[in-house]
């Protein structure tokens, strides 16, 4: 990229001659129409082979458009924050799903970070049990009852198979606002990937996962009297 006298002196602020450069790099980007899809990965999305994309793209291009979709959706800024700590890029430009990753003005290809691969499959982690039988705080009967309304109840969002789960966290924070028990209805989407949203949204809401059953993803916003207790 080339930088003219005409064009420094009309973008002299720093701010300025980032938006210029957003807006190029996006238009050239709409020509070429270069996207990489995140899903399963080791690194909130990202993958060794996510890594190896986004440079051979960087040989020929200063910035590529990354589609995020899937379950790492959920978390937006762990994506950008592995995408920019793993590859050495920096995300400049962000809406819903779509990131634009800018390599430097300085970037060598031959001296780019590199991650090695594992030759071996690491044993799988022992996670302790993701729903138990008598939820925490309660008694069997209670846990059963928010069991069967939550079964009962309307479904908060319908999610798809390798969505865009971004607004998620929100809808299901503002819907505890108001009720105690939330259904996610992810019918197609599967039974690991199900779990991996409870997962998600117990960290991130923060709630309670009490059932996974027939893709149904059903959640308690807690006990407010005990945090409410243990936070005076």
């Amino acid at each position: 990229m080339k930088w003219t006298g005409r064009r420094l002196k009309r973008t002299e602020t720093g701010s300025l001659v980032l938006r210029w450069m957003i807006k190029r790099l996006r238009s050239s980007l709409n020509a070429t129409v270069t996207v990489t899809a995140l899903g399963k990965s080791i690194w909130g999305g990202v993958t060794h082979n996510t890594l190896d994309d986004i440079h051979n793209h960087w040989k020929k291009a200063e910035a590529v458009r990354i589609k995020c979709l899937g379950v790492p959706t959920l978390d937006m800024d762990n994506i950008c924050f592995h995408l920019e700590d793993k590859s050495g890029g920096k995300v400049i430009y962000r809406n819903i799903n779509i990131l634009l990753l800018y390599r430097g003005r300085h970037y060598d290809f031959n001296n780019r970070p590199v991650i090695p691969l594992m030759l071996w499959k690491p044993y799988a982690p022992i996670y302790p049990k993701l729903v138990k039988n008598v939820i925490e705080g309660l008694t069997h009967q209670e846990t059963k009852e928010l069991r069967n309304r939550g079964l009962n109840s309307h479904p908060l969002m319908k999610l798809t198979r390798n969505g865009v789960y971004v607004n998620v966290v929100e809808r299901v924070r503002e819907a505890f606002k108001t009720e105690e028990v939330v259904r996610l209805d992810c019918t197609h989407v599967g039974t690991s990937d199900c779990k991996k949203i409870g997962v998600k949204l117990r960290d991130l809401v923060p709630c309670v996962p009490i059932l996974f059953k027939d893709e149904q993803i059903i959640i308690w916003r807690g006990n407010l009297d005990q945090e409410q207790s243990s936070n005076p």
